[in-house]
């Protein structure tokens, strides 16, 4: 299994402003997390760390502002652990179903746009 990035495509630039495409195709759910200060999502309980998982969505994380360190779990994997920093550059991080995942804000926080791909009810 290899990480799978969408990218975005920047398609205008002014002073201080830039505007681009962060669609995902055949994305039907979409939600905004933001983490105020040093967030983690989900929060450690008194056993430790959390981790969300998903069995009937696909998730594409992008960050819009900040950046946020992603651990991802998936035993399926062929190398199943991964820690990715991910900023806006990069795209928008596919995070598969049944996959083990949490993220980690820095200080100044920071903004992602998750657009999901859902199994159809």
């Amino acid at each position: 299994m290899r990480l799978i990035f969408i990218p975005i495509h920047v398609f205008r630039e002014t002073p201080a402003v830039t505007f681009f495409d962060a669609s995902v195709e055949g994305s039907n759910g979409t939600d905004v997390v933001a983490h105020h200060g040093a967030a983690i999502s989900p929060p450690d309980d008194l056993n430790g760390e959390q981790y969300y998982v998903h069995q009937h969505q696909i998730d594409h994380n992008l960050v819009l502002e900040g950046g946020r360190i992603y651990t991802l779990l998936n035993p399926q994997w062929d190398q199943p652990h991964h820690v990715i920093h991910l900023i806006r550059a990069m795209g928008a991080l596919q995070i598969p179903i049944g996959t083990f995942h949490r993220s980690v804000s820095a200080e100044s926080g920071s903004v992602v746009l998750n657009q999901s791909i859902r199994d159809q009810a």
